[in-house]
């Protein structure tokens, strides 16, 4: 009787197969149950590399090691919310707890569940699973990062395209305005990529402002990016405009004192508190605790 090797090696192939299969299926393994593919179309090779994985993952005992607790500050809002309310669905369990779970398995599937509904709601934790030790959690979070970014960058171009080809629809421009903000404010913008962006943002609000020149709002939307930027001269420009446009809004003197403080002009500040005294101001007792200092220190 002939002897065949190649047989033999397909016949251990097999039965590691069909023990790695029960293995995986019964929860005693640390790979999904997909991965059994590879591990199929492998021939020997496929349990040996599972195998290695499964004593890798038992030295290193990934998922059980202590957290560090210190770094974790109570008053940083990204990673604490508040209590649930008695009605919620006590199976939801907030993202930022599941980053923070022990368990690898449970961890993953928890984040998956949570960002599933609304990814770009979590968007500053995904900032933090990205540099996560499981490489599973920190892909799924650079991947989601990476698809919101481009989600972002397809919106404002079909924006920018559609006010290019009519630029006099001011509701238009506003959707435009609105989305670029959106995402200055994600977080997700690299400095240079940041102010680059402030920049288009300027040019925009610029021209909403040339085409309904009475909108406050708008002002005050160009003086914060105007400070953000470092333009502190236009910044001026513009508080000059509301406080002439404007005098009896407490929002114009709000920004203005905002743009003496970033830009530590004492002299203009001086100048600024002097004419809210002598001015009747509508305020509001959250916009008079803003400036009170300034008032009481002039």
């Amino acid at each position: 009787m002939k002897f065949y090797p190649e047989y033999i090696i397909l016949i251990v192939h097999f039965l590691a197969f069909t023990g790695y299969l029960f293995f995986i299926y019964s929860g005693g393994s640390n790979l999904r149950k997909e991965q059994i593919l590879l591990i199929f179309f492998l021939p020997i090779f496929g349990p040996l590399v599972a195998i290695a994985i499964e004593q890798m993952n038992f030295f290193k005992k990934q998922g059980t090691k202590p957290i560090d607790l210190d770094p974790l500050d109570q008053e940083n809002e990204i990673l604490w919310v508040t209590l649930k309310s008695f009605h919620e669905n006590s199976d939801i369990v907030p993202l930022e707890e599941a980053i923070l779970i022990n368990d690898v398995k449970v961890r993953r599937r928890l984040m998956l569940e949570t960002l599933y509904t609304d990814p770009l709601k979590y968007l500053d934790i995904l900032n933090i699973a990205k540099y996560n030790d499981d490489i599973e959690t920190s892909h799924y979070a650079t991947t989601t990062i990476a698809k919101a970014q481009k989600d972002f960058q397809l919106s404002i171009q079909k924006l920018e395209v559609a006010v290019e080809n009519d630029p006099d629809n001011v509701s238009l421009l506003e959707e435009y305005i609105n989305a670029i903000e959106k995402y200055i404010q994600s977080g997700l913008l690299e400095e240079h990529l940041l102010r680059n962006l402030r920049i288009v943002y300027s040019k925009a609000l610029d021209a909403k402002i040339r085409r309904s020149g009475d909108e406050l709002t708008t002002y005050i939307r160009k003086i914060g990016n105007c400070v953000q930027l470092g333009e502190f001269n236009t910044a001026f420009e513009i508080s000059d405009i509301m406080i002439l446009n404007w005098p009896d809004n407490e929002n114009t003197w709000i920004e203005a004192i905002r743009v003496c403080t970033e830009s530590k002009d004492g002299f203009r500040l001086r100048e600024i508190t002097l004419k809210m005294k002598e001015q009747k101001i509508a305020w509001t007792k959250n916009g008079r605790e803003r400036v009170k200092i300034w008032l009481e220190a002039s």
